[in-house]
């Protein structure tokens, strides 16, 4: 784990403004009178365990010597767009008033979050233009959005937009359904099991529990479901294959995509899906 940084600005930062401290906000917080769902504690914790997870309560990432840098972007409060495009910024080493250059660019930027325009800002778009031509990654998930198209950031021009397929290789229901997603990786979801339908099939990851004093502690638990832990299995792969050809650029890994993926079974919800959805395959 690298040195990262809080990118929430005020006011919308419960601790004033930006800083060097990446820690969740304190758990019984609020924005006014907005309680916050505790999942968003533990989100980035999860995500980026199946990333770089080190098999501690058997967690194990794509990538375990991968390096994470931590950027803070979700709170009590929620972001602005400043914030966001800040955060990218400053992810790739560009210079952000303000905040100190981090030491340590990403490779791969992970965006395990969907919800922006329907079409890519012209902001967004002319900032990740940039950072493509640093060669680096923009790996983003589609969305939960039980079918609708892509949104912000998965939306935009070169991102690596990750879709979720189930155990089966079907594309699943809560995932967003567009013909402009690049590829499919397992985000949890129906139990083939055959057991009660309520049951659901998640991905293991590291997170945080209470306990019966009221502390937090750490855990490993079956916990992750949605295209939120789709794309981390895309990061932590490029993440992996950046070790093996560490000049390799998004334009490269485009054009070489079918070497490391296989068909996804097609649906009739989207006929154009089919030719474009691809899922990770085993190696």
């Amino acid at each position: 784990l690298l040195a990262g940084y809080d990118m929430l600005s005020a006011p919308n930062n419960l601790r004033g403004d930006r800083s060097p401290d990446f820690r969740p906000d304190e758990r019984d917080s609020r924005c006014g009178q907005r309680l916050v769902s505790g999942a968003f504690r533990t989100h980035g914790t999860e995500v980026a365990s199946l990333i770089a997870g080190n098999g501690a309560d058997g967690v194990r990432g794509v990538n375990p010597t991968s390096k994470i840098v931590p950027i803070r972007l979700f709170g009590s409060c929620p972001m602005n767009r400043s914030d966001l495009l800040d955060a990218i910024s400053w992810a790739a080493g560009f210079p952000v008033e303000g905040t100190p250059i981090n030491s340590n660019p990403a490779k791969v930027i992970n965006l395990s979050f969907s919800g922006g325009k329907q079409v890519c800002g012209a902001d967004l778009q002319k900032l990740l233009d940039r950072v493509a031509r640093k060669n680096i990654f923009v790996v983003a998930a589609v969305g939960n959005t039980f079918g609708k198209k892509l949104a912000e950031p998965s939306n935009c021009d070169g991102v690596i937009s990750v879709g979720a397929v189930d155990a089966e290789n079907n594309i699943e229901n809560y995932s967003a359904l567009d013909a402009r997603t690049v590829i499919y990786a397992p985000g949890g979801g129906k139990d083939l099991s055959g057991s009660a339908p309520w049951h659901a099939n998640k991905l293991k990851v590291a997170s945080y529990d209470v306990d019966f004093k009221g502390d937090e502690t750490p855990l490993g638990a079956a916990r992750g479901v949605g295209t939120s832990y789709a794309a981390p299995l895309v990061s932590g792969f490029l993440s992996l294959l950046l070790s093996h050809r560490a000049d390799m650029s998004p334009a490269e890994f485009m054009n070489e995509l079918p070497k490391f993926t296989r068909a996804v079974n097609p649906t009739d919800k989207c006929p154009d899906c089919a030719p474009k959805g691809l899922a990770m395959a085993p190696t």
